[in-house]
């Protein structure tokens, strides 16, 4: 079982490869997707962003600064903190969210009709119950998960 996880995580990112190259975002990595997801619509600070990913400050920073550098996310200054920055996703970042939000969503939908609603429904109870015995399902549920760098 645990290689069929393994090879179905690689099929995803895969899939979320092709649609950032389709939407013409390149150089995209895996680790900035984590990223953007953990700051949702709201930003993060540093430390917030960091605790969400279940990293060190040191591990978030060099993806911050890279994402930074690659216009997918900025800093502003935090609203109550003026020694603290909130990490916000920019036009780009946000782009790059919908669109593997919308692969995401494409992916499960060809499921279905290639599995049929009651298989991918099965699916998704079984993998939550994993989660559920091993760790993660609530991180899973609230739309977020820890990255693999």
């Amino acid at each position: 079982m645990a290689i069929l996880l393994v090879a179905a995580s690689r099929a995803v990112a895969d899939a979320l490869q092709d649609a950032m190259g389709r939407a013409g975002i390149e150089e995209m990595r895996s680790a900035f997707g984590y990223v953007l997801r953990a700051l949702g619509e709201d930003g993060a600070t540093l430390t917030d962003l960091a605790e969400r990913l279940a990293v060190t400050k040191q591990a978030a920073i060099k993806v911050v600064d890279e994402m930074e550098r690659r216009g997918l996310l900025e800093r502003v200054a935090h609203p109550e903190d003026r020694r603290a920055k909130v990490l916000r996703a920019t036009d780009r970042g946000r782009k790059v969210r919908a669109t593997a939000l919308a692969a995401s969503r494409r992916m499960e939908r060809d499921l279905r009709r290639a599995a049929g609603d009651a298989d991918v429904d099965a699916l998704r109870r079984a993998l939550g119950a994993f989660l559920d015995q091993h760790g993660g399902l609530d991180e899973a549920m609230a739309g977020r998960a820890r990255p693999v760098w």
